[in-house]
């Protein structure tokens, strides 16, 4: 908590502009030495940014803004009905504000059959206490499509997902309506909003937890990453390492299509890191015929009142190893692409592993497979470890490609007796590379 005499904004419009166009924003507050915050909007630079106002040496609150390439224009009053909404031309974002309880902005544009609209409010994301509805109509004033929550996993700790988003697919040529309103009828001059009205543009970000890791030199740790997926997009995409020191290797580098997340490994260097290192990595996947990348955020996987969970931002991917012996060779997945699994069948994988590491009596477990998929053996010999993957006639039904994580332990004779009955402990040992997989029917 800080308690000072220092500027304090509480409501910024618009909030946000076009990429590459000045922009400045009528502000209120507190101890405000002026009414204008200029935002930044370079070119190459997009999405929800940060800024803040500076009275001599003091800095007010930050406020975020939005950044986007598409042309702007701002709502005009009045706007409250069909016969006097506001006619635009697709595509566009409309600065505009609920100025008063019981508001409602209408907008017409004209639609082709076939078509798909993409309406998207941006206003809780930004500050504004806005909790949108939106409402698609058609000319006779027929509900197409409407919506009021919308989660977007890249707000962080945001507790209350009150921006609205819908995509629907026009039914006809005609003219058609967007209405938006706050879904508890307030309003007043800070419940500003960002309204995008298009097509919809395909895209994704990347998430991934944990943001700290600790693993030996040489050993295998397990991550996760999530897409957040924009628009429709639902194709596959490569992760890859940025400019990461020497000998440092990811697994199951890959989310597949339709998937919301993935787990995958990340294998340390043989030699052991003097000091922790930030990591950087990227995803990749081609969209309408061009490659599209985008950075791997790390981030938290934390949960609020026992129940929502928030992927909470980090600065850096930052990894360390422990332990001071360099370690022998590692161990490797043999082939790259994913192991194809028959329903009702079973696929053999290679595992290249050091002999010295494979002398103790070790047991592999899955942890958390896909519903059908199992292992039925493990066999160790001096080309390495063989594992027998099976999967259950079932298991194909839709489809599933995944990765799988194997666990390694060994088991030791109990000190005491454990409540279970049980007379020996696991003693975890590390998972080994995460295996692609695909489930195919035979």
């Amino acid at each position: 908590m800080a308690i000072a005499e220092r500027p304090f904004i509480t409501q910024v419009y618009p909030l946000g502009g076009r990429m590459g166009t000045r922009t400045s924003a009528a502000i209120d507050g507190w101890n405000l030495p002026n009414k204008r915050l200029f935002l930044a909007t370079p070119a190459g630079i997009s999405g929800i940014q940060q800024t803040a106002l500076r009275r001599k040496d003091k800095l007010s609150n930050e406020v975020s803004y939005a950044v986007d390439t598409l042309p702007e224009f701002r709502e005009t009053e009045s706007n409250d009905t069909p016969q006097k909404s506001q006619q635009i031309e697709l595509p566009h974002i409309i600065n505009g504000t609920i100025n008063r309880p019981g508001d409602v902005d209408v907008f017409q544009f004209t639609g082709r059959a076939g078509n798909e609209l993409v309406a998207e409010v941006c206003a809780r994301r930004l500050g504004s206490p806005l909790d949108s509805l939106l409402r698609l109509t058609d000319a006779s004033g027929q509900l197409l499509e409407w919506n009021d929550d919308h989660e977007d996993k890249e707000s962080g700790l945001l507790t209350h997902h009150a921006d609205s988003y819908l995509r629907a697919r026009l039914p006809e040529d005609g003219v058609y309506y967007v209405h938006l309103a706050d879904s508890q009828r307030h309003g007043g001059e800070a419940y500003g909003y960002r309204l995008r009205l298009g097509a919809p543009r395909p895209d994704y970000a990347l998430r991934l937890t944990p943001s700290s890791i600790s693993v030996r030199a040489g050993g295998t740790a397990l991550v996760t990453v999530h897409a957040v997926r924009k628009d429709g997009f639902d194709g596959q995409i490569e992760v890859v390492l940025r400019n990461a020191p020497e000998g440092f290797a990811l697994s199951g580098a890959r989310i597949p299509a339709g998937r919301d997340q993935v787990r995958m490994t990340l294998t340390a260097p043989q030699t052991p890191l003097d000091k922790p290192v930030a990591l950087q990595l990227e995803g990749r996947t081609r969209i309408g015929g061009r490659t599209l990348t985008r950075p791997v955020m790390p981030a938290e996987d934390m949960m609020q009142a026992f129940s929502y969970r928030h992927l909470t931002p980090s600065q850096e991917l930052m990894v360390m190893t422990i332990g001071g012996k360099r370690a022998g060779p590692p161990i490797e997945v043999v082939g790259q692409d994913p192991v194809r699994i028959p329903a009702g069948g079973t696929a053999e994988v290679r595992i290249r592993t050091p002999a010295h590491r494979m002398q103790r009596e070790l047991k592999f477990e899955l942890r958390d497979p896909p519903k059908g998929v199992t292992l039925q053996d493990a066999t160790m010999t001096a080309q390495g470890l063989t594992l027998l993957l099976q999967a259950e006639p079932s298991a194909a039904q839709g489809g599933v490609a995944d990765n799988l994580i194997v666990e390694v332990f060994t088991e030791s004779p109990a000190r005491r007796q454990n409540p279970d009955g049980q007379k020996k402990v696991r003693v975890p040992l590390g998972v080994l590379p995460a295996i692609p997989v695909e489930i195919a029917q035979r």
